[in-house]
């Protein structure tokens, strides 16, 4: 069975992928949109995108994104530990002008660059691994941030190691397709939803349905609605499955006290990072 992740090989949606799901074929996409919509169309059974950052936090592209699935939804998640490297095609970091890595691995990394090399302009490219591949392109005046995997791979030179701001960098994916999964025992359900309008106590009301049932919340995000300012989406993933009882009913609460509830699935927690 084939799985889409946002490519070339080497990113760490590809390490994740391999890591966490080897049953899975790695299919390379050059968006986290191309992604979905392959996995939509069922021209792919699988995909996996990132969610969260331990640094960065939310991944916004991938959110937003989510809140327009229609016949997919989340079935099972892994958590990867980040470790961004310095490469270029000598090694000798002191002729490089310019750093190529997809946005995420940059804000990772803005610190070590202001402090050590203040003087580079930082480039956004599609992902990590591409930025490998621009980098060798390009020749010694550009370096990479990637893994150690993409770099050596694509022929780059170390320049520096551990690059990142956070030595606990983390990175949570989510693989999505067709169909829900059993209850484990152990699992998570992701949902989102809005408020018809914005009052007091709204978001009160709605922690209040977990807390009395007793049921811990894992994450809480929101996003701009984007139809006006200051309405949000609210992102949230809290233990327990969609099938057991007492979840059935909190989520029909919800449906009462929202506008609009999105169910993105349930799937079994990863607790430990690859």
């Amino acid at each position: 069975m084939e799985c889409g992740y946002l490519g070339p090989k080497g990113s760490y949606s590809y390490l994740a992928l391999a890591e966490a799901f080897p049953e899975l074929e790695p299919v390379a996409c050059e968006s986290f949109i191309e992604v979905l919509e392959k996995v939509e169309k069922e021209i792919l059974p699988y995909g996996l995108l990132p969610v969260e950052n331990s640094t960065e936090g939310a991944v916004t592209a991938v959110m937003d994104s989510l809140l327009d699935l229609k016949d997919i939804v989340i079935q099972g998640e892994v958590t990867y530990r980040i470790r961004h490297h310095l490469f270029n095609a000598s090694g000798d970091i002191s002729r490089v002008k310019y750093v190529i890595s997809h946005p995420q691995a940059l804000e990772q990394c803005r610190r070590f660059f202001r402090r050590e090399y203040p003087h580079v302009k930082l480039i956004g490219s599609e992902s990590t691994s591409a930025a490998c591949l621009m980098a060798k392109e390009k020749g010694s005046q550009y370096a990479a941030v990637a893994s150690m995997w993409a770099g050596e791979h694509n022929g780059l030179k170390m320049a520096s190691v551990d690059i990142q701001d956070n030595r606990f960098n983390q990175t949570r994916f989510v693989k999505l397709g067709r169909g829900k999964k059993a209850p484990t025992g152990m699992d998570k359900t992701a949902v989102a939803f809005s408020f018809q309008q914005d009052q007091p106590g709204s978001l009160y009301q709605i922690l209040k349905i977990f807390a009395d049932e007793n049921i811990n919340l894992s994450r809480i995000e929101s996003r701009p609605a984007k139809q006006e300012m200051g309405q949000y989406i609210f992102f949230i993933d809290f233990h327990g499955h969609q099938e057991e009882e007492a979840i059935r009913e909190i989520l029909l609460k919800l449906r009462e006290n929202t506008r609009k509830l999105y169910i993105f699935g349930s799937f079994p927690r990863s607790e430990k990072p690859l």
